[in-house]
């Protein structure tokens, strides 16, 4: 199995590699604007940096959305501190509102 057809089987995507490859590209764009918003440390993102963080996510329009987020949350930089990585979470958890509540 190649790594496009991995990582759209773990996502249940149906997708062509040019579609993952998109993907791929939007969660390394939300990752770096996040990085840009608040370095990565072993620290939280502060509260006054959620709506960028989620504004962020929004330029990424594949992202936006529950499908989206869960993509998000499960390929998340392993080298981010698991603070940092929380945080990320809580300032995206208000858009799986619709998944939560469908």
């Amino acid at each position: 199995m190649t790594p496009t057809e991995t990582f759209a089987e773990e996502h249940n995507l149906c997708a062509i590699p040019a579609d993952v490859a998109r993907i791929k590209r939007q969660l390394r764009n939300f990752y770096s604007a996040v990085e840009k918003i608040d370095r990565p440390g072993h620290h939280y993102i502060q509260l006054h940096n959620g709506d960028s963080v989620r504004a962020a996510l929004a330029r990424q329009a594949d992202l936006w959305g529950g499908m989206g987020v869960s993509m998000v949350l499960a390929e998340m930089p392993e080298t981010w501190s698991p603070k940092y990585r929380a945080s990320v979470c809580y300032h995206i958890a208000p858009l799986l509102d619709d998944v939560v509540n469908s």
